[in-house]
């Protein structure tokens, strides 16, 4: 998808003035009223679609350089000569899936000219496939062709202030969309909060709300991704006032709220598919802990003990992140500070611990992932904790209990 107009000169242009009826989505270009000849010798018609990867205001060759090949995919029957006998030289998968959303593909073609390695342009790539097949099709109605007018279409709607590239070219599209579920919450934009959105501002997650009362200081600076300038210290403005600005350059849904969750207004969670836990106080975690369970909303909650050795000036401790579902929650007993106590003393002291607090947030968004089917879950993993001056991570598996190591 993309928020800004195609390409001046690119294929989509290109193709609709010579009378296709093309489209991009989702990185993707779409030639259709394509004819073909099916099984029955019927003449039909079908799509074309091929990556149309863009980047840095460029369209990316269709090559394996740029994360392309010479393929396509095919929406339709398999295309047949007109004595009803399938092209077999396009035959390469005949699993059809869901390539993006709202796009399902029957076959995937595999095809080039005799001689050629790749295709120097997508035009070029298309109107290969496009003539192999619908010549056939010409044999049976001359008058059958691809141009259907010249209509031309491009979306523009999505999250992101430009196209996802990254998932186009890995043809990961379908897998990244389970990552849509809904609006998700941040509560507290510390060190690990801030890192939390950080991986979730590269998601297509349509919302993303930041909850924290805290202005942001010089030695939030420290522990937070990206580098701030010193002018945005001096304007002394909320934390997620400051994050929203940063990373609504590259996300559309960031809202921010610039204060502390309470009894007054902890009913402003109702709505969140999901939400990140990044507080270090027992009493926050509790008040958000309680609601967010009376409403079954599930949610990461991730939490640093980090203490410094006498005489040794050295660092030890953990970071922890714990799953929280309305069907998993027998251990959040075993696995989470709700007393008030001393243990994130040195947390709250801002100790400088970007690597830290960066790790916790990977943590936290791996489990988010497994919990929305992005990554296989072999285990129902429901707490993580790393143990820095071990080097050692474990687990806790739901209905086992206790930590096992992985």
């Amino acid at each position: 998808m993309s928020s800004k107009p195609t390409v001046p000169d690119s294929a989509l242009q290109q193709l609709a003035a010579a009378g296709f009826d093309v489209e991009v989505r989702h990185q993707h270009l779409l030639v259709h009223q394509v004819p073909y000849v099916n099984e029955a010798g019927v003449v039909k018609r079908g799509t074309v679609i091929c990556k149309y990867v863009e980047s840095g205001g460029q369209l990316l060759p269709p090559n394996a350089n740029h994360g392309d090949s010479h393929q396509i995919w095919w929406q339709g029957e398999y295309p047949c000569y007109a004595d009803r006998r399938r092209l077999a030289e396009l035959e390469n998968e005949n699993q059809g899936q869901e390539l993006f959303p709202g796009c399902i593909f029957n076959y995937r073609f595999s095809n080039k000219p005799v001689g050629v390695d790749h295709f120097q342009t997508h035009v070029e790539k298309v109107m290969h496939y496009i003539n192999l097949i619908q010549a056939q099709a010409g044999v049976l109605e001359p008058w059958s062709r691809a141009q259907a007018g010249g209509v031309k279409r491009s979306e523009d709607e999505s999250v992101f202030q430009y196209p996802d590239s990254a998932s186009a070219r890995a043809e990961i599209l379908m897998t990244s969309a389970k990552l849509a579920i809904g609006k998700v919450a941040i509560m507290g934009l510390g060190g690990t909060g801030s890192y939390v959105l950080d991986q979730l501002a590269k998601t297509p997650v349509p919302g993303i709300d930041l909850f924290d009362g805290d202005l942001f200081e010089q030695h939030c600076a420290f522990r937070s991704p990206g580098a701030t300038t010193e002018a945005e210290i001096d304007a002394r403005l909320p934390k997620v006032e400051i994050y929203k600005r940063r990373y609504s350059a590259m996300h559309r849904g960031i809202v921010s709220h610039p204060y502390f969750l309470d009894d007054a207004n902890i009913a402003e969670l109702a709505d969140f598919s999901f939400g990140f836990v990044c507080v270090d106080r027992a009493d926050a975690r509790r008040l958000i802990f309680n609601f967010l369970q009376a409403h079954g909303i599930p949610f990461v909650d991730v939490g640093m003990n980090l203490q410094q050795v006498k005489g040794s000036l050295r660092l030890i401790g953990s970071c922890r992140a714990t799953l929280v579902t309305p069907e998993l929650a027998d251990h959040v007993d075993n696995s989470v500070p709700l007393a008030d106590g001393d243990d994130d003393a040195l947390y709250r002291q801002n100790i400088q611990v970007a690597d830290m607090n960066a790790l916790n947030a990977q943590m936290a968004v791996m489990l988010w992932k497994q919990y929305c089917g992005f990554y296989q879950a072999d285990f129902a993993t429901v707490n993580m904790l790393f143990s820095v001056n071990q080097n050692m991570l474990a687990k806790t598996v739901a209905g086992i209990g206790g930590g096992n190591e992985g």
